[in-house]
């Protein structure tokens, strides 16, 4: 899969960039001196899910990507993650990605109000089409092996915004990739950025 070796190369080149370290008054760097801080990787690898979205919606040939990024809501700028269209059955879908579904007690409010006022503005601008509004959790294949997040997932889903995971998505796209291959392909990305600061 060429999509995978793509996806290596996007990695390489955002871990060229230097990374921030674990520093003196941490308890990580007590038990092992400075080392590349996991929360700076994991900040860097964030925008990977969307990289990889991108990257799969593009083999369906029957899927347009629309444009994501910073635009106007509501004479307001916002941060749009993924918006992608099936013309065929006049879909318009829409996601939040979230490599992390356990957000704080304040982003998880006002996540679902940028949702809801996204979605709200894609029913104006895209009246012809449904709009399918969500979250993409990708850094789970399915639901059936996460402990934590469930409280959040619930209330998402409660306030009207679906929790998808990658299976999901892969569905919705009609993209074949395997549960045990997709993780795979991750270790192999963890074991290559270990392997860089060793």
């Amino acid at each position: 899969m060429q999509l995978k070796q793509r996806g290596m190369d996007w990695v390489d080149q955002i871990m060229e960039g230097k990374l921030t370290c674990t520093k003196p008054g941490s308890i990580l760097h007590l038990l092992y001196g400075e080392n590349p801080s996991e929360q700076s990787i994991s900040i860097k690898l964030g925008r990977f899910g969307e990289f990889l979205a991108k990257e799969l919606i593009m083999l369906n040939p029957n899927l347009e990507l629309l444009q994501c990024g910073i635009q106007k809501i509501n004479n307001k700028k916002k941060d749009v993650d993924l918006i992608f269209k099936d013309e065929i059955n006049k879909i318009i879908y829409y996601r939040e990605l979230k490599g992390n579904i356990e957000l704080d007690t304040e982003k998880l409010p006002a996540t679902l109000s940028k949702c809801k006022e996204i979605e709200t503005s894609l029913q104006t601008t895209y009246s012809d089409y449904n709009i399918n509004c969500g979250i993409l959790n990708w850094s789970v294949y399915n639901r059936k092996i996460l402990t934590a997040g469930i409280s959040n997932i619930k209330t998402f889903e409660t306030g009207g915004i679906k929790i998808d995971h990658m299976e999901d998505f892969l569905n919705i796209i009609n993209i074949s990739w395997d549960e045990e291959d997709y993780y795979s392909y991750f270790r192999e990305i963890g074991n290559k950025i270990k392997l860089k600061f060793e």
